[in-house]
């Protein structure tokens, strides 16, 4: 039987819950410029790339500025948004990807035509879609729109065992706010429903829902294959001599 979607999360629910505090939550930093550099070297001077749930712009906007063609895409109106008062000459080419069902599976039609020399997908964004069919298509996607010798990188967390039920846990205490996280964890299917909570002095509590679906690196590997892509590296560091990421960075290149 078909997993019954749920109508309040959609591949657009994390850039929406966190557009406004995205770029003091989560600052530039030697990752970024690591992450940059590596994309650059794959692309190759004046490339073209397509990064895929490109947010605020944290890795499209230098590798613009370094003079690579760069389209981003992102499910969440209000990160373009701030893309767009970071970028008002349009460096970057971007667009409203249609979210269309529930389940996240148009998360990103339209595609652009391409053909790009790297697609990326970084910051875990694999698993913001919110099924496992949503992210095989991505990853197809992803793949048809590389031209022969381009490269698709993915950058996702490494799941560790989900437990079952409700989890809170603080990540942020100050002597004014307080921001917890609030989880609910499917091990079955994957899936975590998730809130972070802030709860500052004098302001209203302000919840910021997200959902994702856990990916494993043996799962985006076959999605990988089936699309016609063969697995080329995979480090924990943005590059062979780069920065660690936050997770595993896998690269795939089309024949």
């Amino acid at each position: 039987m078909e997993p019954v979607p749920d109508p309040t999360f959609d591949a657009g629910t994390y850039g929406r819950s966190f557009a406004d505090v995205y770029d003091s939550w989560y600052p530039a930093d030697a990752t970024t410029t690591g992450a940059v550099e590596e994309v650059a070297r794959l692309a190759g001077p004046g490339g073209g790339v397509l990064e895929l749930g490109v947010g605020t712009g944290r890795l499209a906007l230098p590798l613009a500025e370094r003079g690579f063609a760069v389209t981003g895409i992102d499910a969440a109106a209000p990160m373009l948004d701030q893309l767009s008062a970071k970028d008002p000459e349009a460096q970057v080419v971007r667009a409203l990807a249609d979210v269309g069902a529930p389940d996240g599976t148009e998360a990103f039609a339209p595609w652009p035509d391409g053909p790009f020399d790297v697609v990326l997908a970084a910051c875990n964004l694999i698993c913001n879609l919110t099924d496992a069919r949503a992210q095989a298509d991505c990853i197809a996607g992803a793949a048809a729109r590389l031209r022969p010798g381009g490269h698709l990188v993915v950058e996702a967390f490494v799941p560790a065992p989900l437990t079952a039920g409700p989890q809170l846990a603080a990540s942020e205490v100050r002597a004014d706010a307080v921001v917890l996280i609030a989880t609910d964890a499917d091990p079955e299917t994957g899936v975590v429903v998730g809130q972070h909570v802030e709860l500052r002095d004098g302001v209203p509590a302000r919840l910021r829902p997200w959902r994702i679906r856990v990916a494993a690196p043996e799962e985006i590997d076959a999605w990988a294959a089936a699309a016609g892509l063969e697995l080329v590296a995979r480090r924990e560091t943005w590059g062979p001599d780069g920065p660690p990421s936050d997770g595993l960075v896998s690269t795939y290149r089309r024949p």
